[in-house]
């Protein structure tokens, strides 16, 4: 991540250089980002980035770390479901928040588009905290929906964790792809009403 020195700058400049690097590695990815060009961009010589980065990848987990805060923030500020039928209402309510933010913000869609697309990045560049706090929360959300029995207890929790962030990653996949097409794109609300109803017909208990 950033060294304590990037910190230390004025927070628009900081801002200036996530949100370009941002733009550039949406674009292009990771690999296809040349790390001299967008230093140049940046107005940074290569020793100069140095004090703040130690490399491209480190500017790379800075960006997502970003991304990731914010989106969380965005799909966390709802109050916490008290029932199973609560449970869904809030996990489709959440959805919408979180297909909302995608629109809102579209380099951080294609930059977690990116990171869905370009699999490997996940075990060969994402650091272990980001991925530790990415499937916290699908376990958080199996750990709530089996508290309330909105979901399942007969099946492996790691199953339905693995199973809940595929679906997931799936749908934010065809969701973004759809949405750049224009046409007929699909809303927050109706891409979150199939993805609620995906995830419950798959995790609610058997009746």
């Amino acid at each position: 991540m950033a060294r304590p020195r990037f910190q230390q700058l004025p927070r628009e400049r900081r801002e200036e250089i996530l949100g370009v690097a941002a733009a550039e590695f949406a674009r292009s990815g990771f690999h296809g980002t040349s790390y001299n060009q967008l230093l140049e961009r940046l107005q940074l010589g290569k020793s100069s980035a140095y004090y703040y980065f130690e490399d491209k990848r480190d500017l790379f987990l800075t960006v997502l770390q970003r991304c990731y805060a914010a989106y969380f923030a965005v799909i966390k500020q709802l109050e916490p479901p008290t029932s199973a039928d609560g449970y869904w209402a809030h996990l489709h309510r959440t959805t919408v928040l979180g297909y909302g933010f995608m629109l809102e913000d579209p380099t951080a869609a294609h930059l977690m588009q990116c990171m869905q697309r370009e699999k490997a990045l996940l075990g060969e560049l994402v650091s272990s905290e980001l991925l530790a706090s990415m499937q916290d929360s699908y376990e958080e959300m199996i750990r709530n929906g089996q508290r309330l029995g909105a979901i399942r207890s007969d099946m492996p929790q790691s199953l339905l964790v693995d199973t809940v962030r595929d679906v997931a990653m799936t749908f934010d996949r065809w969701f973004i792809t759809e949405r750049s097409h224009g046409g007929d794109a699909p809303t927050p609300e109706h891409a979150a009403t199939m993805y609620t109803d995906v995830v419950r017909r798959i995790c609610a208990p058997v009746s």
